[in-house]
C-alpha cells in the first residue's frame, strides 16, 4: 500500500481457523502484502496461546492497534453469528496517532460487533461513522466518543517514577541515551510490561514530545529489521531475547526482567558519566522516592534541567566565517568544562540541532 493510502484511516481483519492457518481475510481501503505479513507477525495469531489481548506496535510511520478474540460460537445461545470454523480473529486499526486507550476501546467495539454479526460490513460502518462523525453506536454492544480520548492523556498513562524505581542507579543512561538521540532497544519476556515501560520513554525528553520514536513492539522479522534501521533513532520493544545480542540494532539495551542496561562496545565512550550525571541520577531517585512528589512534579523538574543544559550550550556557540553560530567540539574542549563531558554536550548539541 503507498504512503497516500495508508495515511487514511484503515482497518483490516485476520482470522486463524480450526487448521491453525492465520490469513487477512478483508481490509478497508487495503493492505499490501508488506504490511499485511507485519499485521499476522504482531497479531500472535500463529501461537497456540495469545500473550496479550491488545497490542500496540509502529510500522513505519503509521501505528498499528490490534485486538485479538477468540471466537465463542457454539459457546451459547447468544455467541454470535461467527463461522464456527474461525478459532481467533484480530481487528487491526493502521492510524497516524499514538493513543492506545482510544483504539483499544475502537477496536473492541468492532471485535463485539464482528463476533455477533460475523460480516465485515459491519466493521466498515462503524469505521466509516467514527471517520466522518466521530462517534459510533451499535445498542447493547456499546458506543464509542472520540472526544472522550485526549491524546494528551495518553502520554502520562505509565508513571515515571515507576521507571525510574524499577531502573535504580541505570536510570541515567538511559536518559544519556533519549538526550544524545541514540538507539534504544528493551526485552522483556512479558509483552504487557514491554509496552508499559516502552511507552513512558520520551517523559524523559519531555522538551520534545516526541512519540513517534518509540517501536514498543518488534518481531525481529526481516522487514522489521529493515524498518527499524532506515528509522535511525528509535526506542524499540522485544520480547525475543536475542535481542540483547544484537549489537548492531543498538546502542543501548534496557533487560526490563533483571533492570538492567547494557551499553554495546561501539558506543561506550558516548556513555563517560562524571558529576553531572551523578547529580541528574540521584535527583531522580530522590524525587521517586518522594511520596509528596507527583509524576508530573518530577517531569517538569527533569525538563527544567535539560533547560538548563541546553541554555548553556546555546550560550557556548562559536560563530563561524559565514556568520552561522554552531557548537563545536573543538570549541566545548577550549571551556573551562570537565573533559569527560566533552563527547556527550557535543552528542546533546548534535541530536538537539546545534552542530553543523
Amino acid at each position: 500500500m503507498s504512503e497516500a493510502v495508508i495515511s487514511i484511516d484503515s482497518v483490516a481483519l485476520l482470522e486463524k481457523d480450526t487448521n491453525g492457518d492465520v490469513y487477512c481475510v478483508w481490509a478497508y481501503p487495503s493492505v499490501d502484502a508488506d504490511l499485511e505479513k507485519i499485521l499476522i507477525s504482531r497479531s500472535n495469531l500463529s501461537l497456540d496461546t495469545i500473550p496479550l489481548q491488545f497490542t500496540y506496535s509502529k510500522y513505519k510511520a503509521h501505528w498499528i492497534y490490534i485486538y485479538t478474540a477468540v471466537n465463542n460460537a457454539g459457546e451459547s445461545e447468544d455467541a454470535g453469528m461467527l463461522n464456527k470454523r474461525v478459532s481467533a480473529f484480530s481487528i487491526c486499526l493502521i492510524r497516524n496517532g499514538f493513543n492506545p486507550e482510544k483504539f483499544l476501546a475502537l477496536a473492541r467495539l468492532q471485535s463485539q460487533i464482528y463476533q455477533a454479526s460475523g460480516d465485515p460490513v459491519q466493521i466498515l460502518q462503524c469505521h466509516l461513522q467514527v471517520f466522518t462523525r466521530g462517534s459510533y453506536e451499535s445498542g447493547t454492544l456499546g458506543k464509542f466518543v472520540d472526544a472522550d480520548f485526549d491524546p494528551r492523556r495518553a502520554y502520562l498513562v505509565t508513571s515515571i517514577k515507576d521507571i525510574v524505581k524499577m531502573m535504580g542507579e541505570d536510570i541515567v543512561l538511559l536518559w544519556d541515551a533519549l538526550l544524545m538521540k541514540k538507539r534504544v532497544v528493551l526485552y522483556a519476556d512479558k509483552l504487557g510490561l514491554l509496552l508499559k515501560v516502552v511507552r513512558a520513554l520520551p517523559l524523559f525528553v519531555w522538551h520534545r514530545q516526541n512519540w513517534n520514536i518509540l517501536r514498543p513492539y518488534i518481531t525481529l522479522t526481516s522487514l522489521e529489521e529493515a524498518d527499524l534501521k532506515s528509522t535511525g533513532v528509535y526506542c524499540a520493544g522485544s520480547v525475543d531475547p536475542v535481542i540483547k545480542s544484537r549489537e548492531d540494532l543498538f546502542d543501548i539495551c534496557v533487560d526490563i526482567n533483571s533492570r538492567s542496561v547494557t551499553v554495546a562496545e561501539h558506543a561506550q565512550a558516548d556513555f563517560t558519566l562524571g558529576t553531572f550525571h551523578n547529580d541528574l541520577g540521584q535527583y531522580l531517585l530522590t524525587s521517586a522516592d518522594d511520596p509528596e512528589l507527583g509524576d508530573q512534579a518530577i517531569i517538569k523538574g527533569l525538563a527544567l534541567k535539560t533547560k538548563d543544559l541546553l541554555t548553556r550550550l546555546e550560550s557556548w556557540k562559536d560563530e563561524d566565517a559565514d556568520g552561522q553560530s554552531y557548537i563545536t567540539l573543538e570549541g566545548l574542549q577550549q571551556r573551562k568544562i570537565p573533559s569527560n563531558m566533552h563527547r556527550f554536550l557535543f552528542a546533546v548539541a548534535s541530536a538537539e540541532g546545534m552542530t553543523k
